[in-house]
């Protein structure tokens, strides 16, 4: 066993003896007990989603199972990553991750978020509610990472947004430094866009905006205003060209020891998930709507017309990424995309 994974099963007995959020009903000493942990915080639209998750699981199981469910990665030193290890080896049963950090392990599934694919959350979620069979092949090909995914909910899409101008065509992304995540896919992309990529951990988007060390950042509106961005960057650009997912999975070994009477309970109760993480998510927007043009922020929305000329200016980024798809893949996925437009 590796050095890392022993702290990662001493960790999870640690913070079990410090407790859990308990989401059941009177579930007895012969329950099941089952571990579901998030990454952030405890009042986060992951968390409410997830204890619904749990309530779903606990009082529809007749006492079998016990699910209890943690916060802010409490199992896992606080690290997504940890946590993402813990859900492999089956430290832990449960666990809720964004489909930028699941795709390293299945490098198909990032074709969802080429930019200016999807309109807004909606195209999202009614893309995933097809099950198109090329997309749920490779959901099924996470079990060779040994997780099952067991639900898919939309993310907050990201936009565009900095100290400079507001971004209404690739011209005004000329030169301008921009705090991009440590990912050579969001590196290729705003150089292909003409800005100047500084990858960087989300913790410095703050202080690199106010020090000067890049001029914006591109994120979510909510994670916007979670990281304090509005306060040092009021121009932003309702875009709407990256999408992303939380997905709810479970270790591959705990999922195939369930009956199938248990499976099925599971994947229900992830549907109870979907469901209140797509409605935390829409009732945040409007909570950092609101903070952000306190603080002064403009929100210009971009039309259809101006999101072509961006897509023209990627030509060159979606050649490369093409060329990882057999063109049947590529075109199946698109059709599907098309589908699930208004």
């Amino acid at each position: 066993m590796s050095k890392l994974k022993k702290l990662c099963v001493l960790f999870v007995c640690l913070a079990l003896v410090a407790g859990s959020v308990f989401a059941g009903g009177g579930q007895d000493s012969r329950a099941t007990r089952v571990n579901a942990s998030q990454s952030i915080s405890d009042q986060s639209p992951w968390q409410h989603a997830i204890v619904a998750f749990a309530q779903y699981v606990n009082e529809n199981s007749n006492g079998k199972f016990d699910v209890h469910v943690f916060s802010n990665a409490a199992l896992s030193q606080g690290s997504s990553a940890i946590q993402t290890e813990q859900t492999q080896t089956g430290a832990l049963q449960i666990s809720v991750e964004s489909l930028t950090v699941l795709a390293a392990f299945n490098e198909k599934t990032g074709i969802l978020q080429l930019p200016f694919l999807f309109s807004d959350v909606d195209h999202v979620h009614r893309f995933i509610q097809l099950n198109d069979p090329t997309w749920e092949r490779w959901m099924k090909d996470f079990e060779q990472a040994n997780f099952v995914i067991l639900g898919a909910s939309p993310r907050p899409m990201r936009q565009l947004n900095n100290n400079v101008r507001i971004v209404k065509t690739p011209a005004d992304m000329q030169g301008m430094r921009m705090r991009v995540p440590i990912n050579p896919f969001f590196v290729s992309l705003f150089e292909t866009m003409g800005a100047v990529p500084v990858p960087a951990p989300a913790v410095e988007i703050y202080t690199g905006i106010q020090l000067g060390t890049f001029n914006g950042e591109d994120n979510s509106i909510q994670l916007q205003y979670d990281f304090r961005t509005f306060e040092v960057a009021k121009n932003l650009s309702v875009v709407n060209y990256i999408a992303d997912l939380s997905f709810i999975m479970a270790n591959k070994d705990f999922y195939y020891s369930l009956s199938e009477e248990d499976r099925a309970l599971f994947h229900r109760a992830a549907q109870e998930f979907v469901r209140v993480d797509k409605a935390e998510n829409e009732a945040y927007l409007r909570v950092a709507m609101e903070g952000g043009r306190r603080l002064g922020v403009e929100f210009w929305v971009m039309p259809e017309e101006n999101r072509q000329l961006f897509v023209q200016r990627l030509a060159p980024f979606y050649a490369t990424q093409q060329a990882k798809y057999t063109a049947a893949e590529w075109n199946a996925f698109h059709e599907a995309v098309k589908r699930s437009a208004r």
